[in-house]
């Protein structure tokens, strides 16, 4: 059995630098609308890196063995509305995967996870006047799905290009990738997806040059300030079918978002321990039982309470709400101490995105791939500086780029 395992743990070394290349092959799988083959490359993704070290960490098994459990759930059934236990296993398993994977191994991974903006902008581009007429439906995500990647690997790519000792061609290469994130973004509609990538990546840049721009910081507080001002007004002060739609919605997010918190806080009960996954905190707050939601939600209503912690909080009470802000912070304060790290730039922008999308959407709302993808990007908090266990010589030596 040792024999075995020491086996498969060589055979996985070598692997290592190319499992991640599921990324971008199951974007390009759920470009095509192949979401069952592209949700079991996820699942063998996990399972690899999960088997990956579990000679040395056997609690891996137990994440394996429900990973096994539920994955005909996860491949077949992602439609349950709005969340199930198995969106929660998805995420635990994601960030197992990645911990404690050395700073080489992430730098090789953020190569492969920026590379799926790639698939987006060319089956984008490929849908023609689709994507022209800014429909953001024209490839296998909804506005929400593709705006909610497309920020997530901006800010990947971006991570990737502010790392030092990479050479200047390979920062090039990131750097245009993130410039077609940022296309991708705008492409999907999505404000928070337009607005989010880039607060990250300003937080990130202003932490960095803090002490060059502190002279200029009452200009630059006052300049932000307009400028989401004139945004505000834009979005909102015209009489347009589009900034119709966009007051109408966040007037719908806000009843529902207030419906999920008050029916949670009504029973002892509830405000502890929350009103269960999936259909009991949505049937409290239906469109038939919120008026103000409009006409156009009638038939299916909103699925899920708009922001994650409010979710959380309807379907496992306080409990759930101390347990996710406690890893918020606990993730906000690792991203704070890495952020001089050259290897660890990625930390404090993806923190911020993941934090700042999760006030405005849930992840539950959002396909499976983009799950994975958060879980296991927040794993690279725990990145060594070295290898934990000594690659093979058999190993490539460079990573794929």
């Amino acid at each position: 059995m040792r024999a075995l395992q020491a086996h498969l743990q060589r055979w996985l070394q070598q692997l290592d630098p190319w499992i991640d290349a599921c990324f971008p092959i199951a974007t390009s799988l759920i470009c095509l609308r192949q979401h069952l083959l592209a949700y079991s490359l996820l699942c063998l993704f996990l399972l690899l890196r999960l088997l990956q070290g579990s000679h040395k960490q056997p609690w891996r098994w137990v994440l394996i063995s429900l990973l096994m459990l539920h994955a005909g759930l996860i491949v077949e059934d992602r439609d349950l509305k709005p969340a199930s236990s198995s969106d929660y296993l998805i995420m635990a398993t994601s960030f197992a995967a990645g911990l404690q994977r050395s700073q080489e191994q992430w730098r090789r991974s953020l190569v492969w996870i920026s590379s799926s903006i790639l698939p987006l902008l060319l089956f984008s581009i490929a849908a023609g006047e689709a994507f022209l007429t800014g429909n953001a439906a024209f490839i296998g995500f909804n506005i929400n799905k593709l705006g909610f990647l497309a920020g997530l690997l901006t800010v990947a790519a971006y991570g990737w290009s502010q790392q030092r000792n990479e050479r200047k061609a390979t920062q090039q290469v990131a750097g245009i990738l993130t410039l077609a994130g940022i296309a991708m973004c705008i492409a999907s509609q999505s404000r928070a997806a337009i607005l989010v990538p880039l607060i990250a990546i300003g937080v990130d840049q202003l932490v960095q040059r803090r002490h060059q721009l502190k002279p200029h910081l009452p200009m630059l507080i006052s300049g932000t300030a307009t400028a989401i001002l004139v945004t505000a007004l834009l979005i909102y002060s015209g009489d347009s079918a589009g900034n119709r739609a966009n007051r109408l919605s966040d007037i719908n997010r806000i009843a529902t978002l207030r419906c999920w918190v008050e029916s949670t806080a009504t029973t002892t009960p509830k405000l502890l321990l929350g009103s269960g996954y999936g259909s009991p905190a949505r049937f409290q707050c239906g469109p038939e039982r919120i008026p103000t939601l409009h006409e156009i939600h009638k038939q299916r209503g909103f699925q899920h309470a708009h922001n994650l912690y409010a979710q959380v909080f309807a379907e496992s009470g306080l409990v759930g709400l101390l347990l996710a802000s406690g890893l918020t912070a606990a993730a906000g304060l690792r991203a704070w101490r890495l952020r001089h790290q050259p290897q660890q730039r990625i930390a404090l922008p993806l923190v911020v995105y993941v934090f700042l999308m999760g006030l405005g959407l849930t992840y539950w709302q959002v396909l499976m791939l983009n799950q994975v993808l958060v879980g296991y990007c927040l794993a690279s908090l725990s990145a060594a500086a070295v290898d934990p266990e000594p690659a093979s010589e058999s190993t490539p030596s460079a990573p794929p780029t």
